[in-house]
């Protein structure tokens, strides 16, 4: 398009310099609107409630009151989903952009649901209970896909993967099972500048986060995935949308092991942004069996745990198979093969990853205990400033009392001066007779007290050596699961001068093959499990617990070192002395025995333990302890014996 514009002579008069003038302001604003780009326009998405049931609640964004929810019910930016006791509910994002299946006691937000030129925003939150999400790939890079957890966002661009968040402790757990997935950290430095750390995991990946500063680095948290931690946190509904959607991650899974068997077969080595790495054809074959066979476990352990009944699970299975073409591929629980933890991972990689995690670990202790020691210095300072409150009020006091005597004394010499003596003489023996007299001492000696000390026992010589037992307790938690149990780590005798102020424990056992079959702490957090009394009281002391884990090609079985460490803190805190039998901690376990045919020895064994007084000086180290042992049955039920 041709615009001319014709200039008149410059001799004109005003009326026509205003023509001239309007005339090129209409110009320019029409060849202004050719040229500048026009504004994006937001537009607002939406996310469907597609299925629901159980008691499930939704509160507007903005809002105080809770609505219940309903099959078609749209949500908004801002609204939050709440899901009760065995509920649950499925959202459906606008234009199919992907399906969230939410399980029971969740509570999760839409922050974002919005589109504009530059691409599509998909944002939710979860603050409790479990997620499966099932994105379908991003169709622009500048697309978005994130979920938030208290401790990590999970960014996302096509896949599934699950999460779930401990609402009492914040703790999240992700897995993926086809794609790939982000788990980024932020975290705050002493000058309040903000740091963000992000760890890529691939399938049959997950990642375990306490807190967004638990470690320095998110990468050092991924590891394989735990069947057992992740069906016993999902809810049933999960489960079972991870179940039917097998078809579709095996497409996805088939379409990463098409392009590694490419880059194989050209002498390359797929190196991944994460941990994850396939380096020979054997490898990817043992990668391949992996994705095969993943959501086969995860449906086993769910029948085997009760978590879905044996007739349900069918039902979910025949539906699942529906949309699976190859026979070979559809799922049997009867064929189901297990896991290969060694797949897809670089032993050396994995050895200093460990080394690393008990280095961050120590140094967290460290850190705990400067705090506990800052916070000793304060009440410190605080003693002293009570101690010299209390010596300004008694200074006060005395000097009262001392102003008070001379008052008396004052008064006494004008009443002697204005009596006679008689009066005087009454006066001064009435006084010397009310003087308080001075008790006697009572006698010490005699032969009942022959030998032995007043005060307690702490003269009396206690024959009674110390020891450290291991005590399987019945997990309340879990009742009708026998392959739950609690293990106690009681003390006894420890007194005089084997009390205690400190205790680090290591705790030593194995999986029984380079399956899950094996002993796992089930969670990384003591429970109250104290028949006989706690040491350690959890106001005036700090402790720390960590599993560790290292494969050993040799024996072909996983060696675990579970580290414990306690200490007291504070001014008013002493050694502590034991006499009899107290605990010292217990600890959630939990026996799996995946083989259907044969039992499995199992042993849970004190590697090393060492009793610290205040002054720092050891009491007790490489104490003899009888381990624990076991023998966990085989079959469904997971029985076991000592």
């Amino acid at each position: 398009m041709e615009f001319k514009i014709k200039i008149p002579s410059i001799h004109m008069t005003q009326k026509s310099f205003l023509s001239l003038f309007i005339s090129f302001c209409m110009v320019f604003a029409l060849v202004s609107s050719i040229w500048v780009k026009p504004v994006h326009a937001k537009t607002v998405r939406i996310a469907v409630v597609s299925s629901i049931f159980g008691d499930v609640t939704v509160k507007k964004g903005g809002g105080s009151k809770t609505y219940e929810a309903y099959e078609d019910m749209s949500l908004n930016e801002g609204d939050t989903i709440y899901t009760g006791d065995s509920s649950g509910a499925t959202l459906t994002l606008s234009e199919g952009d992907g399906e969230v299946t939410v399980g029971a006691n969740a509570e999760m937000s839409v922050s974002d649901l919005s589109s504009s030129d530059s691409g599509k925003k998909s944002k939710l939150k979860i603050w409790a209970g479990s997620l499966w999400v099932k994105v379908k790939s991003l169709a622009s890079s500048d697309d978005e896909f994130e979920v938030e957890t208290p401790t990590a966002v999970m960014g996302v661009r096509g896949t599934e993967f699950y999460v779930g968040v401990d609402p009492l402790k914040g703790k999240t757990t992700m897995f993926v099972a086809a794609g790939k997935v982000s788990a980024t950290t932020v975290t705050n430095d002493e000058n309040n500048q903000q740091f963000k750390k992000v760890a890529y995991l691939y399938p049959t990946q997950q990642i375990n986060l306490d807190s967004r500063d638990e470690v320095s680095d998110p990468n050092l948290k991924v590891e394989f995935v735990n069947i057992n931690d992740i069906v016993d946190q999902a809810s049933a509904n999960v489960i079972e949308a991870m179940i039917k959607n097998k078809a579709e991650i095996d497409k996805e899974n088939d379409e990463f092991l098409k392009k590694n068997k490419e880059l194989l077969e050209q002498g390359k080595v797929n190196q991944t942004d994460g941990s994850f790495i396939i380096r020979s054809m054997d490898e990817l074959d043992k990668v391949s069996r992996n994705f095969d066979n993943l959501i086969g476990n995860i449906a086993k352990q769910a029948v085997a745990t009760k978590k879905i009944e044996q007739a349900t699970m069918n039902n979910i299975i025949d539906e699942a198979n529906k949309k699976i073409e190859k026979q070979e591929r559809k799922l049997d629980l009867g064929n189901v093969k297990k896991l290969d933890k060694t797949a897809g991972t670089d032993p050396e990689k994995e050895k200093a990853k460990l080394e690393a995690l008990k280095k961050e670990a120590a140094k967290k202790l460290l850190e705990k205990a400067a705090t506990a020691k800052k916070r000793e210095e304060v009440i410190k300072q605080l003693e002293k400033f009570i101690e010299q409150v209390a010596k300004t009020n008694s200074s006060n006091t005395e000097a009262n009392s001392q102003a008070q005597a001379d008052q008396a004394e004052q008064a006494e010499v004008v009443f002697k001066s204005n009596n006679p003596p008689e009066i005087v003489e009454q006066y001064e023996e009435a006084k010397n007779n009310s003087a308080p007299t001075t008790p006697s001492t009572p006698s010490t000696s005699g032969s009942n007290n022959s030998g032995s000390n007043n005060g307690g026992n702490n003269g009396s010589t206690d024959t009674t050596s110390p020891s450290v037992t291991l005590e399987k307790m019945a997990d309340p938690d879990h009742p009708s699961n026998p392959s739950y149990f609690n293990l106690n780590v009681n003390m006894s005798n420890f007194t005089g001068n084997q009390s205690i102020y400190a205790v680090e424990l290591h705790l030593m056992y194995y999986s029984g093959s380079a399956d899950a079959s094996g002993i796992y702490v089930t969670d990384s957090t003591p429970v109250a499990n104290h028949p006989n009394g706690k040491i350690f009281d959890d106001s005036s002391s700090a402790e720390s617990i960590k599993e560790y884990e290292e494969y050993d090609q040799t024996s072909n079985l996983y060696k675990k070192e579970l580290i414990y460490a306690v200490t007291n803190f504070g001014t008013s805190s002493d050694n502590i002395s034991v006499s009899g039998t107290k605990t010292l901690v217990s600890i959630p376990f939990r026996a799996i025995n995946y083989d259907d045919n044969n039992d499995i020895p199992a042993q849970i064994e004190v590697g090393y333990i060492k009793v610290i007084k205040k002054d720092g000086t050891v009491s007790y180290a490489n104490l003899q302890v009888a381990p624990l042992t076991m023998t966990i049955g085989h079959g469904s039920n997971y029985k076991f014996s000592e």
